[in-house]
């Protein structure tokens, strides 16, 4: 695979704006980040920025604000976070910052609103890391389960928890194949529901989670794994599908970079490799028949990564559950992140009214 692969050709490639906001980067960093000129400038630009907010983390937990500083810990994570992903095209700094996201979230876990309890599953030969965070109350709580996608991971969805919080569902949010901690032993599978069930196996006997009243939501990449795995595990009363696709059809007119990640994360050095792996074995017709769960897809029209296309299989796929809402949004893009402060309180609502129809 050529560097051409792996490298995003300008800063514009990874900058995000509707994404970075919603998911709390504050506007002063996104707007420094914007200005750089040179590619090479993003990843040192990125590790500064979270230097910074660790070091006011640790000052302000000193001078026992823990509120502030489980935040200040938990920006300094999000900023390594988009420090580091895309940048498949080096590896060991790539890595060097998924391990600093995962550090400073770990030290910001118990301080923030609501706390979040790290939970590690041994299943197999791995471990699956997640955190799981309640709602006021008592419980047992219905849940949602969050899914990341190719670079999204457990650490970034703090916004979309909260939503998930203020309308009274607990949250359980994990990294899985190919994803954040778990790249490093079990790399990008078509399997990953089997995952899913067992974080279900994990979770369903806590006394705060109402086990009869799971749900699930999935980005992007995430939402094919969503829908694979409330197919196949009727345990997940609920799926909501944030952007996602049926097969990798439309591998070859995905932004260069993105194809590079996908291949990137299976294990492959060869694109060739990379493109026929996963153009064999992620096909969601397989499973999709079986879906019949109250389910929410979220696309939006100018997607670059999942073109409509995808859609139009999802729509052919989805045509048997009655209780399917899919909603294509003319203006959105890849996951409607242009769209943010409409799409996403829509998604919590859907996972908040069908868990407790």
């Amino acid at each position: 695979m050529s560097a051409d692969d792996l490298v995003p050709q300008k800063v514009e490639a990874i900058l995000n704006p509707g994404r970075m906001l919603s998911d709390g980067i504050p506007y002063p960093d996104f707007a420094a980040a914007r200005a750089l000129d040179d590619l090479a400038e993003w990843l040192p630009f990125w590790a500064e920025t979270a230097e910074r907010y660790e070091a006011l983390g640790m000052a302000a937990l000193e001078a026992g604000n823990r509120v502030s500083g489980g935040e200040w810990l938990w920006h300094s994570s999000l900023s390594w976070h988009y420090g580091q992903l895309m940048w498949f095209h080096e590896p060991e700094r790539r890595e060097h910052g998924q391990h600093k996201k995962v550090e400073l979230y770990k030290r910001a876990a118990p301080h923030l609103v609501a706390p979040a309890e790290r939970v590690e599953i041994q299943f197999e030969s791995t471990m699956i890391p997640g955190y799981l965070r309640l709602p006021d109350g008592p419980g047992p709580h219905p849940c949602a389960v969050l899914i990341g996608g190719l670079e999204s991971t457990k650490e970034e969805s703090y916004h979309f928890e909260a939503l998930c919080h203020r309308r009274g569902l607990a949250t359980f949010a994990f990294d899985g194949p190919g994803q954040g901690e778990m790249y490093f032993d079990v790399k990008l599978c078509a399997d990953f529901h089997r995952y899913t069930s067992a974080v279900l196996d994990a979770i369903s006997p806590r006394p705060e989670v109402d086990s009869d009243r799971i749900g699930i939501l999935g980005r992007s990449l995430g939402g094919y794994y969503a829908m694979q795995s409330a197919a196949l595990d009727k345990r997940l009363k609920s799926c909501v599908a944030w952007g996602g696709f049926s097969d990798m059809s439309d591998f070859d007119g995905m932004p260069p970079h993105t194809r590079g990640g996908f291949v990137y994360v299976s294990g492959y050095e060869d694109l060739d490799e990379g493109r026929s792996y996963l153009q064999e074995t992620f096909d969601l017709s397989q499973s999709i028949g079986d879906l019949t769960c109250p389910t929410m897809l979220i696309q939006g029209v100018h997607d670059p990564i999942f073109p409509p296309h995808q859609t139009e299989l999802l729509q052919v796929g989805l045509a048997h559950n009655d209780m399917a809402e899919i909603v294509v949004e003319p203006d959105g893009d890849h996951c409607c992140h242009n769209m943010g402060p409409v799409v996403r309180p829509r998604m919590a609502d859907y996972l908040a009214r069908t868990l407790r129809e």
